[in-house]
């Protein structure tokens, strides 16, 4: 793929397409979207604001960092000072033209599952049963909550431990 191949392409996947090459703007399924492309730098990023974060949430954070993991399969979730972006980011040179409806559905659906899911698509990986305990809690203290879920994917579910923190349970995965 190329930088003119891509201006070619993007009017049959994105509304109201305008920009140059190496930069457009233009919105899918009611969600405004962002096409970079350099070709000198074998680069293309599919972009799309979530929204501003107000207060930097631990457990917010924590949430976007394991869909990221498990839930988000080419899109992600991205910090540009407190925005919130939904991202995409490819090799330009070998992104293929049958890739491209995928990765913006993927973009989109990451931007509307935005607290709910988190997910951009239906598949979400597991590579660790959820009782396999990679660090453990050095604090000594028994942790007998067992409603307590750090997989939850919901914001503010975890209750405040006595540090202020937001985290309970630091230390597993």
């Amino acid at each position: 793929m190329t930088t003119q191949a891509l201006t070619k392409l993007l009017e049959s996947y994105l509304t109201g397409l305008e920009g140059d090459p190496g930069f457009w703007r233009g919105e899918r399924d009611g969600v405004p979207v962002f096409v970079f492309s350099d070709d000198e730098h074998d680069r293309m990023r599919l972009m799309a604001p979530i929204g501003v974060v107000e207060e930097l949430d631990a457990d917010l954070l924590h949430v976007l960092l394991q869909a990221n993991y498990d839930r988000a399969l080419d899109a992600r979730y991205a910090m540009r000072g407190r925005e919130l972006w939904a991202v995409v980011v490819h090799p330009l040179a070998t992104l293929a033209t049958d890739d491209l409806p995928s990765q913006f559905d993927q973009l989109v659906a990451l931007v509307k599952n935005t607290g709910s899911t988190f997910a951009s698509t239906e598949l979400v990986f597991r590579s660790l049963p959820d009782d396999i305990v990679l660090e453990t809690d050095d604090s000594g203290e028994d942790d007998d909550d067992e409603d307590d879920d750090d997989d939850d994917p919901t914001f503010g579910d975890s209750p405040d431990d006595e540090s202020g923190t937001g985290r309970e349970g630091r230390g597993r995965s």
